[in-house]
């Protein structure tokens, strides 16, 4: 049986999508630059910016029509995407039955590619899922359990939920996706119509390695889609299987390592996992400390997995991105009719959510006032009532607090309750900035190995010494965090195959003149290195704004999209330096 492998018509409209960030039409293609603008802004960049105009068109929708959160710290690891599958109808029993008969050598070939297949529904309900498996508790695990939705007013746009959107193959890549979640990924979606049009089911793919496989994994897809279209006796024939897969070429993806494999590069590291592990049999709280972006999210998915609740649920709540008059409903959930919009059926708080397993509170810090003592009650006693309801639910909760501010200056001041502080503060583990870690240059050449895996680009990358050098000189004011959005911009905005200074982004560049500028003040006027210290990041962010402001002839507007923040940020911030339009400044307040 011969089956043509060509992609047909509609199929190439996916294919292009994704490349066309190389084509002459969009020299700069610059997806990250977009989604950070549009954080920071709380609008979607313009067609003409950086992204294609299927992009721009989904993330308005997802922005305007859909109203979905936006940001790193939306928390959309634990947000509730499974819904109840509802009975299937003739076509879509139909379909998933077809692909159930698909044999192992299907599942050989996805897994192989390091890719996963999922069927969903016409209301985007997960079916079936088939090839790469994801790790346990992770998003993208949860992900592909049945039942989870894949529709774009709850996941954004991905390829799966935004065919079914435009009833049209689509695809997009990394940080195209508007859910931060889903930037590791590529998300291909290819609808199935009936003789009207109308929607029965949609075929996708998932993979966390881009471009490279993917002529032939739209293959694939086309292969399926046929198989499904026809209903042709190859989804029974296990031999004819394997003829037809092994004429489609590809190239096994690579493993990319464990996450968990960063513990192993630093015993210091290692150790505190540890004591965490060893704190949670005795169910004693955990405060974790350190600036932002050091990775304390990480970290605890580090302990979970490592510890006795490794199979239980672990959920993450942001105290300061949620709204002060919600958090109450977040934390311990509310009864149906209990206030204006509630849903009828009520909705479970993240603390019944997290039971036997772990509640993580991120940025407890920022935690109101007054809902300070009502938290505290519930851990003393493990008991909540739900807003609008009048009997307490015990559980049985973990829980482990973060926070980048001084708690105890705080306490001082009368923002935080001193009781709740020592109730948080069972046992406190300090994560060290990247610049003050003694495996500094481990975890740079770590993390960029894992990116340069993750790409899997033929040829390979290949980096001059110098940015290597850089890398390993420059302190990381932002810690990991900025060092993996450097990487990552670095890398899919590369001109060619051999990374060099010239491919670094401009913020990261105008740090770097900034170091430089330092240097020179330190020599003209030595001040000691606590005053260094202490005044380091505020130099680095004012000679940042001052390059930028030069660099684009005193135009406000382009330096602030540069900068990545709001105007009105900027003109806060030139106000507080002492900053005009063209930027210039004495360089004796670096040592003032």
């Amino acid at each position: 049986m011969l089956i043509d492998l060509h992609i047909h018509q509609q199929g190439h409209l996916a294919q292009e999508s994704l490349l066309l960030g190389q084509s002459c039409e969009y020299p700069i293609f610059r997806p990250m630059q977009a989604w950070q603008w549009m954080t920071q802004t709380r609008s979607v960049p313009d067609p003409s910016d950086w992204v294609r105009l299927e992009v721009i068109e989904s993330w308005h929708r997802c922005l305007e029509d859909y109203r979905l959160p936006l940001g790193n710290y939306a928390m959309w690891e634990n947000y509730p995407i499974a819904k109840q599958t509802e009975k299937l109808d003739s076509p879509s029993q139909k379909i998933e039955a077809l692909i159930k008969q698909l044999d192992h050598n299907f599942h050989v070939f996805l897994k192989e590619a390091g890719v996963m297949m999922m069927l969903t529904s016409a209301d985007g309900n997960l079916l079936y899922a088939l090839g790469e498996q994801q790790p346990l508790g992770s998003f993208m695990s949860r992900a592909s359990a049945r039942g989870a939705n894949w529709l774009e007013p709850v996941l954004g746009n991905n390829g799966i939920g935004t065919a079914a959107e435009l009833k049209k193959p689509i695809a997009f890549q990394g940080m195209e996706h508007y859910l931060s979640v889903l930037h590791p990924y590529t998300t291909v979606g290819y609808p199935l119509l009936d003789d009207a049009g109308q929607l029965l089911a949609v075929i996708g793919l998932v993979s966390s390695h881009h471009q490279e496989s993917m002529n032939s994994l739209f293959a694939f897809l086309h292969l399926i889609c046929v198989l499904v279209n026809t209903d042709l006796p190859l989804a029974k024939n296990s031999l004819a299987q394997q003829r037809v897969l092994e004429k489609i070429p590809f190239k096994a993806a690579p493993k990319t390592p464990d996450p968990s494999d960063v513990a192993a590069i630093s015993e210091t590291l290692a150790t505190l996992v540890e004591k965490a592990v060893k704190l949670q049999r005795y169910k004693i709280p955990i405060l974790i400390t350190g600036e932002s972006g050091v990775g304390k999210d990480h970290f605890v998915t580090l302990i979970k997995n490592a510890g006795p609740r490794k199979n239980a649920p672990l959920i993450a709540i942001n105290c300061a991105s949620i709204p002060h008059d919600l958090i109450e409903s977040e934390l311990f959930g509310y009864e149906s009719g209990s206030f204006t919009g509630a849903k009828s059926t009520g909705k479970p708080g993240k603390f019944m959510l997290a039971d036997t397993g772990i509640l993580f509170l991120d940025e407890i810090g920022d935690m109101s006032f007054d809902l300070q003592s009502t938290l505290l009650r519930v851990l003393e006693t493990s008991e909540f009532t739900p807003v609008g309801g009048n009997k307490p639910i015990r559980v049985d909760v973990q829980v482990i607090a973060a926070t980048n501010v001084q708690l105890l200056e705080a306490v001082e001041a009368g923002r935080f309750r001193r009781d709740l502080y020592y109730r948080l503060n069972g046992a406190q583990i300090h994560l060290q900035a990247l610049r003050e870690r003694n495996d500094k240059k481990a975890i740079i050449h770590h993390i960029l190995q894992r990116e340069l895996n993750a790409m899997a680009s033929e040829p390979p990358f290949a980096i001059c010494p110098e940015v290597i050098k850089l890398f390993e000189q420059h302190p990381w004011p932002g810690n990991i965090r900025q060092l993996i959005n450097v990487i990552r911009a670095t890398l899919y905005t590369a001109s060619s195959r051999f990374i060099t200074t010239q491919d670094l982004p401009l913020d990261f560049i105008a740090e770097l003149k900034q170091q430089s500028l330092l240097d020179v003040a330190r020599f003209r006027l030595p001040i000691t290195q606590n005053q260094l210290q202490v005044m380091s990041l505020s130099d680095w962010e004012l000679h940042g704004i001052k390059t930028a402001l030069k660099n684009c002839d005193g135009n406000i507007s382009l330096t602030a999209k540069k900068l990545g923040i709001t105007r009105t940020t900027l003109y806060k911030k030139m106000e507080y330096f002492g900053l005009n339009k063209t930027g210039d400044e004495s360089l004796l307040y670096v040592a003032i």
